[in-house]
């Protein structure tokens, strides 16, 4: 069977496709996103674990990946159409009866109202209950989720009946392992405080403010409409730089079993070949090219893989005239911490210069992948060529010696 990171990112893959396939404008909240948070968070919890196996971490992560796979096709039953989704996949991938139903189980425990029975559910349940100790609840899953309930129920939900259930829903639920508890338990508490004063202020306006309220919320919508294009943005360049950094990652591994096949190969021509050039002197010119050409491969698949920093110090005039790229190591590594901070802040006040400095990171990431993927390219090419070239100069000899 593949590996499990290979598995985990096939069944990315796979349920990535199928929410692009069938895309719809109704899941504001249930869509990939949301699924690959909950994918995060469920490999953040179960690296806490250490009495878990291999194969149950696995399971939790492949559960978490495919638990709301099928809200395309309807908040109804969407937990046992992801189920079957995710066993006729892993079915394909070499999964066993026992780990199906493992994964099967898990799935079905992240259902409204289920009562977590042993660690691995407790996991799941707390994974992807994650966003109510997020920062960002109010400013995302409450909005959300309130624009995906209204896209499937009719009438609408009103925002002082969804407050009141969100307020409910925080109540009702709680952390089962350590991890959760101490990563977002506190947060969680605060969402709900802000949950309470936002009723305690509704409750307490007579109609005058009522209406003065109901303006501003309307204001505040509008708002929030016209701010939909920055979060946009910004899921924009966090998928960008997830991409271009497993892109580097990839070419690295790339280079890493070039140089790898190369040094054997070479290892086998110095211990087998050489030794036996003096009674076999038509393996003299084979030899050496396939040895040339192997030597050459490694050296252009290690320049590669260098790295290559910057002068490390970016001056407060830089800052100041929003010049570098403080998110990068490479530019801040020689600076003292008093100028780092002070640059950080006047990079969080700006968000022309934060975006311009996501920019230009993603916009250097992409030269650096380029070069990397043009000698992997030049790499592969010298390889293959020298491997044709040995084995036309070996049949060439063997052709003389027999003439």
């Amino acid at each position: 069977m593949k590996s499990n990171k290979v598995i985990l990112e096939n069944s990315l893959a796979h349920v990535k496709s199928l929410f692009e396939s069938n895309k719809t404008d109704k899941l504001s909240y249930h869509n990939y996103e949301h699924t690959h948070t909950v994918y995060e968070q469920a490999s953040n919890i179960v690296d806490s674990e250490e009495s878990l196996s291999e194969n149950e971490k696995l399971c939790i992560q492949l559960a978490a990946v495919f638990h709301d796979a099928a809200y395309h096709m309807g908040n109804e039953n969407h937990e046992e159409n992801g189920a079957s989704i995710a066993k006729e996949f892993l079915s394909q991938e070499g999964f066993d009866s026992n780990q199906l139903a493992l994964i099967d189980r898990l799935i079905m425990s992240t259902k409204m109202g289920h009562d977590p029975i042993d660690l691995l559910e407790r996991i799941m349940k707390d994974a992807d209950l994650s966003h109510l100790g997020s920062p960002a609840y109010l400013e995302t899953t409450y909005v959300d989720l309130l624009t995906e309930i209204n896209e499937y129920h009719k009438p609408p939900c009103s925002g002082e009946h969804w407050l009141q259930m969100c307020i409910a829903f925080f109540k009702k639920q709680k952390y089962h392992t350590t991890y959760a508890k101490e990563q977002y338990g506190y947060q969680k508490n605060v969402n709900l405080e802000k949950l309470k004063n936002m009723r305690k202020s509704a409750e307490n306006s007579d109609s005058q403010e009522k209406q003065s309220h109901s303006k501003k919320n309307k204001k505040k919508a509008k708002e929030t409409k016209s701010k939909l294009p920055e979060k946009g943005v910004e899921t924009m360049f966090r998928v960008s730089l997830r991409n271009h950094l497993s892109l580097s990652q990839i070419a690295d591994n790339k280079a890493n079993t070039l140089i790898s096949v190369n040094a054997i190969i070479i290892s086998i021509v110095l211990s087998a070949m050489f030794p036996k050039m003096d009674t076999n002197p038509y393996l003299i010119y084979p030899g050496l090219a396939l040895l040339i050409f192997s030597i050459i491969t490694i050296i252009i698949s290690i320049l590669s893989t260098i790295p290559k920093t910057t002068h490390g110090s970016l001056s407060r005039k830089e800052v100041e005239e929003k010049k570098g790229n403080l998110i990068f190591f490479g530019n801040f590594h020689n600076m003292s911490l008093e100028d780092y901070e002070w640059g950080i802040s006047e990079l969080m006040k700006d968000s022309d210069y934060l975006y311009k400095t996501l920019s230009r990171d993603l916009y250097f990431l992409g030269k650096v992948l380029n070069r990397k993927y043009v000698l992997l390219r030049y790499s592969y090419y010298i390889f293959v060529i020298g491997l044709c070239i040995s084995i036309f100069l070996f049949l060439l000899s063997v052709r003389n010696l027999m003439v």
